[in-house]
């Protein structure tokens, strides 16, 4: 999973509108509004470079913007700390450049959109002849802190809808907003000042979906700068901070397999092992406790969201050097997030943290799930024939997304090997395509554990799954039920997790956007589910369910969302770790398990006979 992203641009956001003014028009609305934006101006202003001071989530710094007004492009770049990166957007692809200089093109519908928005807002698009190809509607009026707002829907071509409010006393945009998959984003523009006849916002303020803030105070702006189609190309990734030791090309480490997640041993700052989830949804993550003790504080305060409902607190730290084995990487950024109350909770054993999309890009990365062990290669190495053919991949955000088919429909679907369940299909997805949904489906419970808190859904079997030139049959899927988070992204068919992933030998070449698929022994196994219908978590150090399934063997034996297991077959149940009891719980049908339960100073047993309800 994805832990979250930040926008540091003129993104956009949206608002329910009052009627509509039948005495206006669009024509007159836009007639006004050039005219004080600067009228004929702005056919002479063909670029902008700003410079100005920018504070996002509490760190400050400084940010630089090129626009190409004619060629709707743009390319910015911010200092600021362990959050100083760049992006843009070329005309084609939504760039992204992070500090150490890897870059990748987001070709998600989310990070696609918001880019065309902010190139069509900057570019001046709106009072162009024909408007930039955006159909146009009056979406009425606003008002805010006593003042009223004309609003104006915009509709860029291959984009998201926005709702552009113009102050009605001056006739300047005051507010972008637009609604982009489940999250709403919000701009505001003030202060404006004259540059070279055409007004410009000084100020300018964004929020993005989770709540995070940030302000860009601009500090000088140059009219039509020269070498501005070169400023705003997409740079090359020039990253030059990994190695394996003693220059050899490729290393593997071992790695755990627990849950179907990936767990392997790293080092930061010289000081561990730590035990890391190594997770393709996600991104550098470390517990506050690590941080800590390797010597790093975390700065700034965001917020993110993730699988759940909920948005998780988090800071940013600088790790001055992250070791896997053979393998070295310097001068990275983390999010110092509470791993070990979080993941750790729900995965019973320690949880430090997560590596992700900053170690796979730099590599190609081999994980042989039947082996036990992860292959880093060094980028231009000569990859096995045995390791099969490459087929692509785009990347949503930092996500490796592929184009597939679930039941036969095609289906554009992330690759997580955090995620622990074989696939989660989202809910917009699936009632779009109503055929891709078993007649028979199990009652709402938690299906997952992530920031954000527990993921829900509904239980049921898929007839076919396509990944790349292979397909997979009779798996248990995770109908999500989430309306907020990333499973609730209207622009993402599905998830697939680990226990897809585990029936392969799987290659990803982040560099050329590729994946390679092996099948394993594992590769024609039946799914297997839970049989008791219980979710667990560790809770002050005792195993609590925090989720009992309705119609499942769990709810028939009477156990309760709440209790606290004493004994499992009268082994005390500190004793025995949550992986281990999941996969009791996955023992055959007919197994009785006896749990020993306290409840409300009460303690009683309980035996659930294990059957297959999904």
């Amino acid at each position: 999973m994805r832990p979250f992203a930040f926008v540091f641009v003129l993104a956009l956001f949206a608002a329910a509108a009052l009627p509509v003014n039948a005495a206006d028009s669009v024509d007159a609305l836009l007639a006004r509004s050039r005219a004080a934006m600067g009228g004929d101006a702005l056919e002479r202003v063909h670029g902008l470079y700003l410079t100005g001071a920018v504070d996002a989530v509490g760190v400050k710094g400084t940010i630089r913007q090129w626009f190409d007004l004619s060629a709707g492009t743009y390319a910015e770049s911010q200092a600021l700390g362990p959050l100083s990166g760049a992006d843009g957007f070329d005309g084609r692809d939504a760039w992204v450049q992070d500090a150490s200089g890897i870059v990748h093109v987001d070709a998600g519908e989310q990070g696609r959109f918001l880019a065309i928005d902010q190139a069509y807002v900057a570019s001046n698009r709106l009072w162009q002849p024909g408007h930039g190809g955006a159909t146009l509607s009056l979406a009425g009026q606003q008002q805010d802190a006593g003042k009223q707002y004309d609003v104006l829907r915009v509709a860029p071509p291959d984009s998201a809808p926005f709702d552009l409010w113009f102050d009605a006393q001056t006739a300047l945009p005051a507010r972008a907003v637009a609604v982009i998959g489940p999250a709403t984003i919000t701009t505001t523009f003030s202060d404006y000042r004259p540059v070279a006849g055409m007004q410009v916002p000084y100020q300018q303020k964004n929020v993005d979906g989770d709540g995070n803030a940030s302000v860009t105070s601009v500090r000088e702006v140059v009219a039509n700068p020269p070498g501005l189609a070169e400023h705003v190309l997409k740079p090359q990734s020039s990253a030059h901070d990994f190695s394996i030791a003693g220059g050899a090309t490729e290393a593997s480490v071992p790695i755990e397999l627990l849950n179907n997640h990936v767990y392997l041993n790293v080092m930061l700052n010289g000081k561990g092992p730590y035990r890391f989830i190594f997770d393709t949804g996600g991104l550098n993550v470390v517990d506050p406790a690590v941080a800590k003790e390797i010597g790093t504080a975390g700065v700034g305060s965001a917020q993110g969201s993730g699988v759940g409902d909920q948005t998780e607190t988090s800071q940013f730290a600088d790790v001055r050097s992250l070791e896997i084995g053979a393998v070295k990487i310097t001068g990275q950024t983390f999010f110092v997030i509470p791993t070990h109350a979080g993941f750790g909770l729900a995965e019973g054993g320690t949880v430090d943290g997560l590596i992700g999309f900053e170690v796979l890009a730099r590599f190609l990365t081999t994980f042989d799930y039947a082996g036990h062990h992860v292959t880093f290669r060094m980028p231009g190495t000569q990859l096995p024939a045995e390791l099969g053919a490459p087929f692509p991949f785009a990347f949503e955000g930092e996500t490796p997304m592929i184009a597939g088919a679930i039941d036969g429909v095609p289906a554009p679907m992330t690759v997580d090997t955090g995620a622990r369940d074989s696939i989660s299909i989202y809910g917009p997805f699936a009632k779009a395509h109503p055929q891709i949904v078993p007649a028979t489906l199990t009652a709402d419970g938690i299906t997952g554990f992530g920031v954000g808190g527990p993921a829900r859904g509904r239980l049921g079997r898929l007839r076919s799954l396509a990944v790349g030139p292979y397909t997979v049959t009779d798996l248990v899927a995770d109908f999500s039920s989430q309306t907020k988070g990333a499973f609730a992204n209207p622009y993402v068919a599905a998830n697939i997790g680990g226990g897809v992933w585990k029936r392969f030998t799987v290659t990803f070449d982040y560099p050329n956007q590729t994946l390679r698929l092996v099948p394993n022994a594992a590769f024609a196994s039946r799914d297997v589910n839970d049989r008791s219908g219980l979710f667990f978590i560790t809770k002050a150090g005792a195993l609590t369910v925090v989720d009992v399934r309705p119609g499942t063997p769990a709810a028939a034996a009477g156990i309760r969302k709440g209790d606290v297991v004493d004994a499992i077959d009268g082994k005390p149940a500190a004793s025995l770790p949550i992986a281990d009891v999941r996969a009791l719980l996955m023992s055959a049908p007919g197994t009785k398990v006896t749990f020993t339960l306290t409840s409300g100073g009460a303690t009683r047993e309980a035996v659930v006979t294990l059957a297959d309800y999904v």
